[in-house]
């Protein structure tokens, strides 16, 4: 069976890689063929999200529009799945074309979602177009329980499908005792913001030399000899990965973060990481059970810290983290469900 999985993302952007590019290897078991057609290149999304003047931008931005309305053309015969958005420039056939199920990981329909979380959110127009695509699809997918209640609102058929992981692709850490911890974070330029939340209240311990941290993605919102900042690609992720003791996850506490899924805590977990994490949205749940820490102040991360320099705290922590993934937010688990519901759409 085959599905027409459409969006303007690459696999360079988390969303996409995670919920459509990644999920589609998966669903191959379950005989759904899903074809993931990104209306933007790598390259081209790359100098969209640059400094670059804006006249460099409109020729990609055309050529993603373009794309975009011939795969909805193209896409008449077969299942058709809309991953946010189907083009970074509003698409005119969005009023007409076929649209069976929209999948969204984010609180996309905020009207005002926080600065930098939407990069080119004025000139998508996401949250009107994402309620419209909820509007007329025939199932809504939802990342989470905060985003499939917003859903609702706008559709009668919701469903829940977290962002997922795949823990057999993680070599689990072994822990060993440190003299000094090795803390990371994995996120974008424009999330980097949040990494302050961490890094203020962990500046202490490390011009103490408990811990180094480093940082994957982000713009250096703060400088110092003991943050490593390292450029993001799929193998850099996976060396990094191996090297942690700890991973965290920093939230502000707003609307938008309160929808997010938690995937970086996902991915530490099937890596056999602890985490310390904010006490945002689904945040305490993925820690829960004794699978990682909650940090409501500056106190609680350094507690957390110490806590967990005790390596066999850490492993235990770790086994439990990803013990829970493997059973909740696996490939493995969740790709036959999605196979299932595109089957009874079809």
């Amino acid at each position: 069976m085959r599905v027409s999985a459409l969006t303007a993302y690459p696999p360079s952007a988390a969303s996409a890689r995670v919920r459509v590019a990644a999920m589609a290897t998966h669903l191959v078991a379950s005989g759904i063929d899903l074809d993931y057609r990104p209306s933007q290149s790598d390259v081209e999304y790359a100098l969209i999200r640059s400094e670059a003047a804006s006249a460099r931008k409109l020729p990609p931005l055309a050529r993603g529009l373009a794309r975009a309305t011939r795969d909805a053309t193209l896409a008449r015969d077969h299942l058709v799945l809309v991953h946010r958005v189907r083009s970074l420039l509003p698409v005119p056939i969005e009023g007409w074309a076929r649209q069976d199920i929209f999948d969204f990981d984010d609180a996309i329909y905020l009207a005002s979602a926080p600065l930098g979380a939407l990069p080119m959110s004025w000139l998508k127009r996401a949250a009107a177009r994402s309620i419209r695509s909820m509007r007329r699809a025939r199932v809504v997918v939802a990342g989470n329980p905060t985003l499939a209640a917003a859903a609702r609102q706008y559709s009668r058929s919701v469903e829940v499908v977290p962002s997922c992981v795949e823990p057999t692709e993680y070599q689990p850490r072994i822990h060993q005792p440190r003299e000094r911890l090795v803390v990371g974070w994995v996120g974008s330029p424009s999330t980097s913001s949040y990494l302050l939340i961490a890094l203020r209240a962990l500046a202490p311990l490390a011009d103490k030399g408990e811990l180094k941290f480093i940082a994957m993605g982000a713009v250096p919102p703060l400088r110092g000899s003991w943050i490593e900042y390292r450029s993001w690609s799929p193998e850099a992720e996976r060396r990094m990965l191996a090297e942690l003791d700890v991973g965290v996850m920093p939230l502000p506490d707003d609307l938008w973060t309160q929808g997010k899924c938690g995937y970086k805590i996902l991915m530490y977990a099937a890596a056999g990481l602890p985490s310390i994490v904010s006490p945002v949205g689904i945040n305490e749940r993925l820690v829960a059970d004794g699978r990682g820490v909650v940090a409501h102040s500056t106190r609680d991360w350094r507690a957390a810290i110490r806590l967990l320099a005790d390596a066999s705290v850490r492993s235990e922590m770790g086994r439990r983290a990803r013990s829970f993934v493997e059973r909740e937010y696996s490939y493995r688990v969740w790709a036959p469900r999605l196979a299932e519901l595109m089957r009874r759409l079809a």
